[in-house]
């Protein structure tokens, strides 16, 4: 799992809480861990939640303390319940995945939901996979899976554009169109995602027969404005 976050937005933290932040990063990205934990905690302590976010990192990976999930968690939690996106993610992950803790399709659609609010891209694709393949006991649909790939596709991350394609290419939550998969799959290709190379060259053979490639391409192009136009926001 591991997916933590460092570069972020800060704010309303105290100059203090400001310093033992940026000194435990410092001495994190020095592997002094030690030192890194005594500055996330001093932080965590304040009722930072970045600090408790990255405590509960060092927590997770046994980094400058012995390795306690248990502790990872309740960290995670309460930086989450004061609308730290990026904690939200990482529970979300964790309940997903059964990492330290037991697999909860309420709780990891929670979390993913409210990290995705925030902009988490990866957050909104990991809720797409789950509704599209059916997990545990969350019941598949292809409507939602569709609708929150799109949130990320739009913005051009580039797993959620890929899979938003494919399912033009199959019918499933959109209208089966090939036209629409070959838009949106070429942003993905271009941009070196192995899946979507191959699948834009079968959408090539595909529209090429149904003399709708022109078509396809004059699509293409404007969706990567669109993208263009949204990622600049």
């Amino acid at each position: 799992m591991a997916k933590f976050f460092w570069n972020i937005t800060i704010l309303f933290f105290s100059g203090i809480t400001m310093a033992d932040i940026n000194s435990g990063i410092e001495a994190y990205n020095n592997s002094n861990y030690l030192v890194a934990y005594t500055e996330f905690e001093n932080a965590s302590q304040s009722g930072d939640p970045f600090g408790h976010h990255l405590l509960a990192s060092l927590y997770y990976q046994g980094q400058g303390v012995e390795k306690n999930i248990s502790k990872a968690v309740e960290l995670f939690e309460r930086a989450a319940s004061e609308g730290y996106a990026p904690s939200h993610a990482n529970l979300g992950l964790m309940y997903h995945s059964g990492d330290g803790v037991e697999l909860n399709s309420e709780k990891a659609l929670f979390h993913y939901s409210e990290a995705a609010k925030t902009g988490d891209f990866q957050s909104s694709f990991n809720l797409g996979q789950i509704f599209r393949k059916g997990w545990h006991d969350v019941a598949l649909s292809y409507e939602k899976a569709a609708s929150y790939y799109r949130f990320g596709a739009e913005y051009g991350h580039v797993s959620s554009v890929n899979e938003y394609a494919l399912m033009f290419a199959q019918g499933q939550g959109v209208s089966n169109d090939f036209v629409e998969s070959y838009a949106w799959m070429q942003y993905a290709a271009e941009r070196g995602d192995p899946s979507a190379v191959k699948n834009l060259a079968q959408l090539v053979e595909i529209l090429e027969n149904q003399g709708k490639l022109k078509k396809a391409m004059s699509r293409a192009a404007a969706v990567n404005a669109k993208i263009a136009e949204n990622s600049a926001k």
